[in-house]
C-alpha cells in the first residue's frame, strides 16, 4: 500500500503543476472527471490521496502564473490579490523573489499549521462553534479596516464606493441562477483582478525587464515569522468559519499586521492559502463539515474518517511540499527566462484571449457578460487610484448581509 500511496502523490503532484501553471484552471474543474474515473481505483484511499497531493502542488504552482502573467487560477479568490504586489516586484526584476516569498510563506505556513492542528484538532469543533455567531462582525471590521486605512477623505469615499458597487455587483451575480455557482467566481474574480490588470498593462505598454535569480530577499526574518504566523491564524479561521475567504482575510491581515508592503503580504497571502488548504482538507474529521470543492470530494469517497485517515492525509500534505517546493522554486527561474524573450504585450493579449475564451467555454454567454461588468469595475478601481483589495467587496458584502438575516428584504429589493 505504501507503493502505492507514493505512486498516486506523485502523479497528484504532477496534476497539481499542470492545473496551477495554466491560468483559468483549477482542481475544481476536473474533480468530476476524478470521481468519474474512481471506480477504476480499486482502493479509494489511493484517489483521496491523489486530491490531497494535486491540492497542495497547485496551491504553491499557481502563484507563478498570477505573478509573471497576472492570471489566477480557477478558483481565483485565492489569489487574485498576489496580481498587484506580485506584478510590482515583477516590474522591478525581482518575479523570482516574488515567487521565493510564496514559496516560503506556504512552507512555513504547511509546518506550523501541520503542528497546530495535530496538537489542538481535539478543540477546532470548539472555536467553530464559538465563533460562527461573531462572524457578521468580523467582515465588519474588515470593511471598516479596509475603508478607513486611506488618510485622505476622497480616498476614503472611492473606498466605500469601490467596495459598495462591487458588493451590490456580488449580491447580484451570487444570487443569480444565470450560471452554475460553482463556476460563477471564475468570470467575476477574472473580470475584478486577471482581466481588468492585463488592459491596464497593456495600455501603458509594460514591458518585462530582465529578472534577477539571486538568493538576496528584501525582508527581515522577523517580519517573515510575524507574516507566517498571522497567515497560519488566519488560515485556520479561514478554514474553519464559512463565509470568510482568504482574500478576505489576507486583506484584514494586511491592516492588522502591517503588511501593506510587497514582500510580507506575499508570504501572509501565500501562508493563509496554503494554512486553509491544509484545514480544509482535514475539515471533515475536525469540524465534521466539509470547507473546500477538495474536501467535498473526499466526503463522497470516503463518507466516515478517522484519525489514521487524518494522519495520512498530513503524511501526504508534507511528502508533496517537500517536492513541490524545489520544483515550484525551478519553475520560478526558468519561466521569466522564456518570458523575457517574447513580447510582454503580445503575451498579455494571448493571454486574455485565452481567460475570454474560458469563461465562455465554462459560463457560456451570460458569464462573459458578468466578466465584463466585473472587468469594468476593476478598471476603474484602478483608474480612481483605489487599493485593489476594495474589489472583494464582491464577497464582504453579500457575507454581511446573509450573517445579519437581511437576504430577504434585499432580494425583495432587488427583486432577485
Amino acid at each position: 500500500m505504501l507503493l502505492e500511496i507514493f505512486i498516486f502523490s506523485l502523479v497528484g503532484t504532477a496534476l497539481g503543476i499542470i492545473l496551477g501553471l495554466l491560468p483559468g484552471l483549477h482542481l475544481n474543474n476536473v474533480l468530476p472527471i476524478l470521481i468519474s474515473l474512481s471506480f477504476l481505483i480499486q482502493n479509494p484511499y489511493y484517489l483521496v490521496v491523489l486530491i490531497v497531493a494535486t491540492v497542495i502542488a497547485q496551491v504553491f504552482t499557481s502563484f507563478i502564473p498570477s505573478i509573471f502573467l497576472g492570471a489566477p487560477d480557477g478558483d481565483s479568490n485565492s489569489n487574485s490579490l498576489s496580481i498587484l504586489p506580485g506584478h510590482r516586484l515583477l516590474l522591478e526584476g525581482r518575479g523570482y523573489e516574488a515567487i521565493k516569498l510564496t514559496v516560503i510563506g506556504g512552507l512555513g505556513a504547511v509546518m506550523v499549521s501541520t503542528i497546530v492542528i495535530l496538537l489542538f484538532g481535539n478543540y477546532f469543533t470548539v472555536i467553530h462553534n464559538v465563533t460562527r455567531p461573531y462572524i457578521s462582525y468580523a467582515i465588519i471590521t474588515v470593511v471598516l479596516f479596509m475603508i478607513f486605512s486611506e488618510k485622505q477623505i476622497n480616498k476614503i469615499l472611492l473606498t466605500g464606493g469601490i467596495i459598495l458597487l462591487s458588493g451590490i455587483f456580488g449580491v447580484v451575480t451570487l444570487n443569480s441562477s444565470l450560471v452554475q455557482q460553482q463556476n460563477i467566481l471564475f468570470p467575476v474574480f477574472t473580470g475584478l483582478f486577471a482581466i481588468s490588470t492585463l488592459l491596464v498593462s497593456i495600455t501603458e505598454k509594460s514591458n518585462m525587464p530582465e529578472q534577477k535569480t539571486d538568493s538576496k530577499l528584501g525582508i527581515s526574518k522577523s517580519d517573515i515569522v510575524k507574516a507566517i504566523g498571522l497567515s497560519v491564524v488566519a488560515g485556520i479561521l479561514v478554514g474553519l468559519l464559512p463565509a470568510i475567504g482568504v482574500s478576505q482575510a489576507a486583506t484584514f491581515m494586511q491592516y492588522l499586521g502591517g503588511m501593506g508592503q510587497s514582500r510580507p503580504f506575499l508570504v501572509t497571502l501565500s501562508g493563509i492559502n496554503t494554512a486553509n488548504e491544509v484545514v480544509s482538507l482535514n475539515s471533515l474529521y475536525l469540524i465534521s463539515n466539509p470547507r473546500s470543492g477538495a474536501s467535498v470530494a473526499i466526503e463522497r469517497i470516503l463518507p466516515q474518517l478517522s484519525m489514521y485517515d487524518m494522519l495520512l492525509f498530513t503524511g501526504v500534505i508534507l511528502f508533496t511540499t517537500g517536492l513541490i517546493v524545489p520544483i515550484t522554486l525551478y519553475l520560478g527561474k526558468t519561466v521569466p527566462r522564456f518570458l523575457v524573450k517574447v513580447n510582454y504585450n503580445l503575451l498579455s493579449y494571448l493571454i486574455l484571449g485565452f481567460l475570454v475564451l474560458m469563461i465562455g467555454i465554462m459560463t457560456g454567454g451570460y458569464g462573459l457578460l458578468i466578466g465584463i461588468t466585473a472587468t469594468s469595475i476593476g478598471v476603474l478601481c484602478a483608474h480612481l487610484g483605489v487599493k485593489r483589495s476594495s474589489c472583494m467587496g464582491v464577497l464582504i458584502v453579500p457575507s454581511v448581509l446573509f450573517f445579519l438575516g437581511l437576504n430577504p428584504l434585499i432580494f425583495t429589493i432587488l427583486n432577485i
